[in-house]
């Protein structure tokens, strides 16, 4: 140690092989970590082993898979989950869907059907009307769904007032249901297998008419009318 030199002092030299070992060894791990992101995305390293498609009732799940435009194989990093969902919006039934990635090797679609709450009859064309009042199906018929009469299909209030009523009504009773009548947005009226009536009036208030429904179906009398839902009363 030279004279007049502080005790414990370090040559600051000594120091900068260490900064640059340092330097370069941070440099060569982000280099590294690019190139297995790079490999990654552009080598199929990681290809989609299985797609998933959950929520399906009533839709083709293997015709939402081939909608999706997704591959087994192809790249995970690469699948446009945005445009897959967006494909799949297109199928019939499909009222919302997310598609994403589960890793390591998975594409799973969610998908949230239309709940069907009458068809249309048009002459010989057939329309399923939604419980939000939406038609979204021509063509078809669906299993258990009652006719929508004396509506008409450009009646969007009507639809949606019949719609809402299907919609609020417990199973046990909606599976009693023949039909449902709605010339005007406030004279819903529906019509029960085995000859039961029960008019509604308007859609509001409509958990209150369900239950009310519910009731009064348990009770004598065929024709009910639950406009109030809180004094239902014999017609």
């Amino acid at each position: 140690m030279k004279e007049n030199e502080p005790a414990g002092a370090r040559p600051s030299g000594r120091r900068a092989p260490r900064r640059r070992i340092l330097l370069r060894t941070l440099v060569g791990l982000l280099v590294l970590g690019v190139l297995a992101v790079a490999v990654a995305y552009f080598v199929p390293v990681l290809g989609v082993r299985a797609i998933t498609v959950e929520g399906v009732a009533r839709a083709d799940a293997a015709a939402i898979t081939r909608a999706s435009g997704i591959r087994e194989g192809d790249n995970m990093l690469r699948v446009d989950t945005t445009a897959a969902a967006r494909n799949v919006a297109g199928q019939a039934w499909v009222e919302r869907v997310t598609v994403a990635r589960h890793w390591p090797r998975t594409i799973a679609v969610q998908v949230t059907e239309h709940d069907p709450a009458g068809v249309l009859k048009q002459g010989n064309q057939t329309q399923l009307v939604d419980t939000k009042g939406n038609i979204f199906l021509s063509g078809a018929a669906a299993e258990g769904v009652p006719e929508f009469r004396n509506i008409g299909a450009e009646d969007s209030a009507a639809l949606h007032a019949a719609a809402t009523a299907v919609g609020a009504l417990p199973p046990e009773v909606r599976a009693q249901l023949e039909a449902v009548e709605a010339p005007g947005e406030s004279s819903v009226k529906l019509l029960i297998k085995g000859g039961k009536t029960v008019f509604w009036g308007t859609a509001e208030r409509a958990a209150e008419k369900a239950e009310a429904t519910r009731i009064v179906l348990t009770r004598e009398g065929t024709a009910w009318n639950v406009s109030n839902p809180a004094m239902p009363t014999v017609r």
